[in-house]
């Protein structure tokens, strides 16, 4: 069977970690929250990794939902599909440049989590695809063989080192799916001590946002008087906000780095007034 050391897990976009999702089931769960631009890897409902990730943009949202990994390809091909987008690209073969990346995971009907070239990197963490997932090519690399282990798919340590090691040794393995996938679409993201307010990407709460992030908290059984009484007092749209435990004093953050397509714009990170 394939086994893999146990690495520190990867950056983290927002200025605060983000909660493990209630819901994570026992074994191996992938989670990707769309407005976040980042997915997350549970194991027996601990997170061990994090990713940045570009999703699809507001003309090619990603859908939310749920599905297994049931095929995997490493070092695919790639030909353009029958999309107005498509009509002037031509097929490419596996590679380090390849559309696909090095590895490509299946979720459901064409949408997949896959690598992207170095020159789309600079656009991991917010929206730039046609709907699928693409990661880095050696983080769709580390999380394949943590799939791999994880599913007890019967793929010796050889075998794939030998495929990470030949870009254009194109294999599909069949996976028996014991790994899940979840994709969400939430606006609010909440540790012990503080909560992240996430950009509307696909303005879907567009002028409601505050009452989605209310009920939001409502759901995860927080009380969003306080996140709501400082996000109407935030200094606008533009402008990412964190307010430290035990004074209302704003203090400097990193400017966000998801474009703004609702309101309010940027990352507003607030920490909670102890």
């Amino acid at each position: 069977m394939f086994s893999i050391k146990p690495v520190m897990p990867a950056l983290l976009l927002a200025a605060t970690v983000a909660a493990a999702p209630a819901a994570a089931q026992d074994g191996m769960e992938i989670v990707v929250n769309i407005p976040a631009g980042r997915l997350d890897v549970f194991e027996g409902g601990e997170r061990i990794r994090s990713y940045p990730v570009s999703v699809g943009t507001a003309g090619h949202a990603t859908p939310t939902g749920e599905a297994s990994i049931r095929r995997m390809v490493w070092n695919p091909s790639w030909t353009p599909p029958e999309a107005a987008w498509a009509r002037d690209e031509k097929y490419a073969a596996p590679g380090w440049s390849n559309p696909m990346g090095r590895v490509k995971m299946h979720l459901f009907r064409d949408y997949y989590v896959h690598g992207t070239p170095a020159r789309n990197e600079s656009r991991l963490g917010r929206p730039a695809s046609h709907g699928c997932i693409r990661m880095r090519n050696a983080d769709v690399m580390e999380l394949a063989k943590l799939v791999l282990k994880a599913d007890g798919a019967p793929v010796d340590e050889g075998t794939v080192e030998r495929l990470a090691a030949n870009p254009r040794a194109t294999r599909e393995l069949a996976l028996a799916g014991r790994v899940r996938v979840r994709i969400e679409y939430r606006l609010t993201e909440m540790d012990a001590d503080s909560v992240t307010l996430l950009p509307d990407v696909y303005a879907r709460a567009g002028a409601a946002y505050a009452t989605r992030v209310g009920n939001e908290l409502r759901g995860a059984g927080a009380d969003p008087a306080p996140v709501l009484a400082r996000l109407a007092g935030s200094r606008g749209p533009g402008t990412a906000l964190r307010i430290s435990r035990g004074t209302d004093a704003p203090l400097p953050v990193r400017e966000p780095r998801l474009p703004v397509m609702g309101a309010p714009s940027g990352i507003v990170t607030i920490a909670m007034v102890r």
